[in-house]
């Protein structure tokens, strides 16, 4: 539910009886209610970090970013499948502690430069069925081998499917692909600067 609030730049969402108020340039992507399936490994230690980078898991992004998001979850179900989100924005303190555990450039945006993560517009997704079981996609989420590449040559053709699936729904969206991770995509249409940002946790 949404209600208008008194502070000026901001709304008010209830979850759970808990009311949390974001700034009005944020969207909360609400993974039950839209039909989105939402695994962030980020939130847990089950990443290639092996801690736990964020308080809690939750998929915020910029208006711009969440609208095209929401028009490819509806093409997603319209065809029986729902996509699946491993990552939006990310703030840059969190940025940091990934950088602490891994400062490797090839896997981890230096914070002094950040990314679109930290502008609210990219978002790592993969696609499950209508039940919510992850579809095959050739190679796991933050797999940081060959095999992460878009166009990887040793692809089984239901995993180049599914791929190619996925990217389809999230260009015709608005989306822009990037070709060494099947799972990142960047909105370019709108631009923001990084960010702090915080999102608040029950």
């Amino acid at each position: 539910m949404v209600k208008a609030s008194a502070a000026k730049n901001s709304i008010q969402l209830e979850e759970d009886s808990l009311v949390v108020t974001l700034p009005e340039e944020w969207i909360a992507i609400d993974a039950a209610a839209e039909g989105f399936v939402l695994d962030m490994p980020y939130a847990d230690t089950a990443n290639f970090t092996h801690r736990k980078i964020y308080d809690c898991a939750r998929c915020l992004l910029r208006p711009e970013a969440a609208m095209a998001l929401r028009a490819a979850g509806k093409q997603a179900r319209a065809a029986g499948f729902r996509i699946v989100i491993f990552d939006a924005y990310r703030p840059l303190p969190y940025q940091q502690k990934m950088y602490d555990v891994v400062p490797d450039k090839r896997y981890v945006a230096d914070p002094a430069k950040g990314s679109m993560h930290n502008r609210g517009l990219a978002v790592d997704v993969g696609l499950a069925d209508s039940s919510g079981k992850l579809l095959d996609m050739g190679g796991h989420f933050d797999d940081f081998s060959e095999r992460a590449a878009y166009h990887y040559a040793a692809l089984g053709k239901l995993q180049h499917s599914n791929r190619a699936m996925l990217r389809a729904l999230m260009t015709g969206a608005g989306f822009e692909p990037y070709e060494g991770e099947w799972w990142h995509f960047n909105y370019r249409k709108k631009d923001y600067p990084l960010s702090v940002y915080l999102w608040p946790c029950p």
